[in-house]
């Protein structure tokens, strides 16, 4: 059950709200710079600083729900909350430089590559998934806009499947079982009758992502996203168990990291400065197109206010929790506001982040 547990922990967020492999093409020398860099201070520009702390609504609601991890906000470019507190499971404390995994807020990274790659006329949401697994039998009826709005009816993986995946095997061995899987299942209703959460969408949409680019799935993300925005300090999770260091070993060994599961859906991890540069950019038009980010944030399902990868109608502005093992995140980005807020913890039960992000953008606001 703890193998599924990982990806599927998101999925509970849902109902309380309403990457590469030890044998990855990424060098060695590429670990060694990652893990040099992850220990250098992040520069002033993005730096989550100590000062201000946080409000006195904040404080309180801190203090009410016990809180241990990380709180940033920043409006017009200028930290308005900043808090840090608890210890990492190798003993260290919680600063606001450290990283933890994002969960499903991986999710929109996946999304703004599909978008990207859109923009740049190497496919469109419109195509059918037949085009990309031509044994696929419902690939005729399924498009990547249902995969992207979790409108696809493509099933979930759970714990009565969970030999699907095997922890001595090797990222193309469980990518290829999942599919395998996943390609025999019938859909649990017609595609884009319903909003349906599954991380297994956003594992195919990865995939494809690869197919398409040539690369492997987090390279395409480093290249992209992560080297040109500065954000040093975020990369896949998987890539902990061949380079620990690059995390100062804090994370690896307290999640599974049963390599392709996570892919796409789950996969990332970082820290309140990275997230924060990321969801500007993201915002601003310095990762997609304007049209592009529009198709993010476009209300597909009004019953449960989800684009492609983003929550909508959160305080005004839009973002994404996470969960995986004993980690919870929660990110967000208000453009009229010019606000974003970042909330990273290894403490908060994770059907719990949703009302807690709430209470914390109540705060904000207030």
């Amino acid at each position: 059950m703890k193998k599924i547990l990982a990806i599927i922990l998101s999925a509970m967020i849902v109902c309380a709200a309403s990457g590469c492999a030890s044998n990855s093409t990424a060098s060695d020398k590429d670990a060694t710079q990652a893990a040099t860099t992850a220990a250098e201070t992040i520069p002033e520009a993005t730096a989550a600083t100590a000062d201000p702390a946080v409000s006195k609504d904040m404080a309180q609601t801190i203090e009410q729900n016990e809180f241990e991890g990380v709180v940033y906000a920043v409006e017009n470019g200028k930290p308005v909350a900043s808090y840090a507190k608890g210890t990492l499971e190798s003993g260290k404390e919680i600063t606001l430089d450290s990283l933890m995994p994002l969960g499903s807020v991986s999710k929109q990274f996946c999304a703004a590559a599909i978008m990207l790659l859109q923009d740049q006329g190497k496919l469109s949401v419109s195509d059918t998934l037949d085009k990309y697994y031509s044994d696929y039998a419902e690939g005729k009826k399924l498009s990547l806009h249902n995969l992207l709005s979790m409108r696809s009816g493509i099933p979930e993986l759970t714990e009565e499947n969970s030999d699907v995946v095997k922890e001595d095997a090797t990222e193309e061995e469980n990518v290829a079982s999942i599919k395998k899987w996943l390609f025999s299942q019938p859909l649990m209703f017609e595609p884009d009758s319903e909003f349906v959460y599954t991380n297994t969408n956003f594992f195919l949409l990865a995939d494809i992502v690869e197919q398409v680019s040539g690369k492997k799935y987090v390279d395409f993300l480093r290249e992209n996203f992560f080297e040109p925005l500065g954000m040093t300090h975020t990369g896949s999770i998987i890539e902990l168990d061949s380079s620990p260091s690059w995390a100062q070993g804090n994370i690896y060994k307290q999640i599974d990291t049963q390599p392709g599961l996570t892919k796409g859906a789950g996969d990332l991890i970082s820290n309140a400065a990275d997230v924060t540069a990321w969801i500007n950019a993201l915002s601003s038009g310095k990762v997609i197109s304007a049209e592009a980010y529009k198709a993010m944030i476009t209300d597909y399902s009004p019953e449960e206010h989800y684009g492609y990868g983003l929550y909508l109608q959160l305080e005004g502005g839009v973002g994404h929790y996470g969960a995986i093992q004993i980690y919870s995140a929660f990110d967000y980005v208000n453009t009229d506001k010019k606000q974003t807020l970042v909330v990273l913890s290894n403490s908060v039960y994770p059907p719990s982040i949703a009302g807690l992000a709430a209470d914390f953008l109540t705060d904000l606001n207030a």
